[in-house]
């Protein structure tokens, strides 16, 4: 009996961490929405209201989800201290601090990263052109996570399956 248990355990655990896996895909989708919505609402500011950085940065961190809201106020914040480092590094920074729990891999956050490089320094339509440039990669971002998606749920779904029968198997 107490075998059949620790064999139901085991199982359970095994598809719940595929479960989990194939979760942080589906949030990772989310949040590159999520990374779109923030450029378009910046690109705005930059565009149309001709707000300072800083006060842009507030005004579109009230209205996004965490860590995304915190992530902009806390480059605000550190703009505001001017300590004499460039926007650039702040923003690096801030993506490392930041977001480091989000589910964006290395190359999202490399490419928001290089976003930051540009903003700040360039006139008006230099930045506002970077940050197409980066909505257009944003996009297909989006496009290729939700084309593998499907499958690559199924898989670490499988996956998680398989290993706990496997487990299970050289147990017993």
């Amino acid at each position: 009996m107490l075998k059949f248990a620790g064999a139901c355990l085991i199982m359970v655990s095994a598809a719940g961490i595929g479960v989990s896996f194939s979760a942080d895909l589906r949030r990772r989708c989310q949040e590159l929405r999520i990374l779109k919505q923030l450029v378009y609402m910046l690109r705005g500011e930059i565009k149309y209201t001709k707000t300072p950085l800083p006060e842009a940065f507030y005004h579109i961190s009230v209205r996004l989800p965490e860590p995304f809201g915190s992530f902009l106020s806390r480059v605000a914040e550190e703009l505001a201290k001017a300590e004499g480092r460039t926007f650039g590094e702040l923003w690096r920074e801030q993506i490392r601090e930041t977001l480091h729990s989000s589910r964006l891999n290395r190359m999202d956050k490399e490419q928001l990263a290089t976003l930051g490089e540009v903003l700040g320094y360039l006139d008006v339509e230099m930045q506002l052109a970077a940050i197409d440039l980066y909505i257009e990669q944003l996009e297909e971002g989006i496009r290729e996570a939700e084309n593998s998606m499907g499958t690559k749920q199924k898989l670490y779904q499988s996956l998680g399956v398989a290993g706990g029968i496997f487990l299970v198997i050289l147990l017993i």
